[in-house]
């Protein structure tokens, strides 16, 4: 655990290989949008006060108020959309370890969604026309049998990097699973005969308590 992931608990030995996060121009159509109802917003009410729009006259007085009033309540409201956009980026972290994957998202709460690397099965990664002009995509994982992905490192700059870091990570698991040596023939022989001594202790205290209790 980092002072920049205060949210992480890694177990003993677990060390961490890549961390990101998702880029802040995610949010340049939340800005686009916050803008144009916000122009849209005061041209109404210049429109409005100056007896620019059919029917109306120039309003004056508590009318006018109440026009610039709306918008700038509208103003507001856009200005605290592009805020909390921006700090849902900000308080969302991607962390890879050489054991999990790791997503951490949330605002006033904090929510942590991780995958082990050695139940990765796929990643798919995604780019859309503008991913690709400036190299921004997601990278989709999923496990055997989840029958989808479960779950996304979204709208990451260079996102190769990151497929490339956990790939290497799943192969790492995959090849440390090949060298555990399976149980041999010997310890399994020694284990069925431990199991059998604890059956015969067993069946011995259950008669030394069958007689106990007839003697009572």
């Amino acid at each position: 655990m980092t002072a920049e992931h205060e949210w992480l608990s890694l177990d003993p030995g677990e060390e961490v290989v890549w961390t990101g996060q998702p880029r802040v121009w995610r949010i340049a159509g939340t800005v686009a949008g916050g803008v144009v109802i916000t122009l849209l917003a005061f041209g109404g009410a210049i429109a409005a006060s100056m007896g620019f729009l059919p029917g109306i006259g120039g309003l004056t007085g508590s009318s006018s108020a109440l026009v610039w009033g709306i918008a700038v309540l509208v103003a507001l409201s856009q200005v605290g959309s592009v805020t909390l956009a921006y700090l849902r980026v900000e308080h969302t972290d991607y962390v890879l370890t050489d054991r999990r994957i790791y997503r951490k998202t949330g605002i006033f709460s904090e929510t942590v969604t991780s995958v082990g690397v050695d139940r990765v099965q796929n990643t798919t990664l995604h780019k859309d026309i503008t991913g690709n002009f400036f190299d921004y995509g997601t990278v989709s994982l999923s496990t055997a049998g989840s029958g989808g992905a479960d779950l996304s490192v979204s709208d990451l700059d260079d996102p190769e990097t990151f497929r490339d870091r956990l790939q290497e990570q799943v192969r790492a698991a995959g090849e440390a699973r090949e060298d555990d040596p399976a149980p041999s023939a010997e310890t399994a022989a020694l284990d069925g005969e431990a199991m059998d001594a604890l059956l015969t202790e067993a069946r011995r205290l259950r008669a030394v308590a069958e007689r106990m209790e007839e003697n009572v």
